[in-house]
């Protein structure tokens, strides 16, 4: 069995809808759809596979993300893995599955949900790890819906966080 590191966004449980939404802007559009519901009752279709989620505490579903080739590691992995139709017209790549976790229970602090980015083989793991265009775009994603933290979880190999929010 391989490794599979994955970026962990600690966030207000409030803020999930709007983090689901961010991520479906990043995501690719042809390989289904799925509804869930997030916390506080709001239904959101996304781009995703899985089985429709209700407001629950923990579901899973599978994504196909877009990052910039904004670094070596990114490039490199593009050459291995040359797809038709895997690069789009804004020189982003697409990387999946990743498969994306919903934790209503963060564990950091009360009122505050997980949501886990875990890549789905050793290479991508090793991409997860490597590339700052992802490191950056999930980076972003936590600033931009108030998360408190963004961990890399290497599987107990020294996890590392990314980005604290002001409140951590």
């Amino acid at each position: 069995m391989g490794i599979d590191y994955g970026y962990d966004l600690y966030l207000p449980t409030h803020a999930v809808g709007k983090a689901l939404l961010a991520v479906a802007a990043i995501a690719r559009e042809d390989i289904g759809s799925v509804e869930v519901v997030a916390p506080g009752g709001e239904r959101i279709t996304l781009p995703f596979r899985g089985k429709p989620a209700n407001d629950v505490d923990h579901w899973s579903l599978d994504a196909c993300l877009y990052f910039p080739l904004g670094d070596e590691a990114i490039r490199a992995w593009a050459e291995v893995e040359r797809r038709e139709g895997r690069q789009d017209a804004q020189e982003r790549i697409w990387v999946g599955s990743i498969y994306l976790y919903f934790w209503r229970d963060s564990g950091l602090r009360p009122g505050y949900s997980r949501l886990d980015f875990t890549a789905a083989t050793t290479s991508m793991s090793r991409l997860f790890e490597q590339s700052a265009s992802i490191r950056g775009t999930f980076t972003e994603l936590a600033k931009s819906v108030g998360a408190a933290r963004l961990v890399l979880d290497r599987e107990g190999d020294g996890d590392e966080v990314c980005w604290s929010g002001d409140d951590v």
